[in-house]
């Protein structure tokens, strides 16, 4: 998976940290993450209407973290990808966010729930709409020292499908014309059922990057 490439950023971050002994095997002994898929207030949109995606969940740490992480501050935006003509619209420029205080001692636990409105723009076309997530940042604080992760996250993903009712304007008389062609279809690359929120790939990669470093430990003592 992509985010394990995460732990080569954020091990330099970390090698100054005493590692604990090797007690944790796999990601899941030091955080309990639960989301739920991102929910969309209306599948039909009409015009200019405001319509919402929720994207929620909850992490718990369950064992303490060798180093204390600040926070993780992901940013994005949301765009709409027309399923025949591959037109593309920006549905939101930019929202955040923001797993502050990070939980990193064992009971500690975060929240997150985001409603982002989400508004077609006059000039969009009529038609059914891939409706994506689009990474523009995002960054990690441990211990006083920021890394950019941005590159090492999905840069796209999935959020749901909706279609679009442009309102037609005012019909004004034209001359007879002979009808346009119709456009071929342009299939779209097949998109995953499934999203996996960005805060939750930076937590999982926290626990990985603690995981390795518990076996750097163990396989270097284990040598002396």
């Amino acid at each position: 998976m992509r985010y394990l490439a995460v732990t080569l950023v954020l091990v330099l971050c970390l090698w100054v940290v005493n590692p604990l002994s090797v007690s944790a095997q796999s990601v899941e002994d030091y955080f309990n993450i639960n989301y739920d898929p991102v929910s969309l207030s209306e599948n039909e949109i009409q015009g200019r209407n405001v319509f919402y995606a929720t994207v929620s969940g909850s992490a718990i740490c369950t064992e303490d973290l060798p180093v204390s992480v600040d926070e993780a501050v992901i940013t994005s935006r949301v765009v709409a990808v027309n399923t025949v003509s591959s037109s593309r619209v920006t549905l939101n420029e930019s929202y955040t966010v923001k797993i502050k205080p990070f939980p990193s001692k064992q009971g500690e636990s975060t929240e997150i729930k985001q409603v982002i409105p989400l508004q077609f723009p006059a000039n969009a076309e009529s038609g059914d709409y891939n409706i994506i997530g689009e990474l523009i940042e995002a960054k990690v604080k441990v211990t006083l020292m920021d890394a950019d992760v941005t590159r090492y996250l999905p840069q796209e993903q999935f959020m749901g499908l909706v279609k679009y009712i442009a309102l037609e304007p005012t019909p004004t008389p034209v001359p007879e014309q002979l009808p346009a062609p119709v456009p071929t279809a342009i299939p779209m690359p097949t998109k995953p059922e499934y999203y996996i929120p960005w805060w939750v790939w930076l937590i999982v990669a926290i626990a990985v990057v603690t995981t390795v470093l518990n076996i750097v430990w163990y396989l270097r003592h284990r040598t002396t």
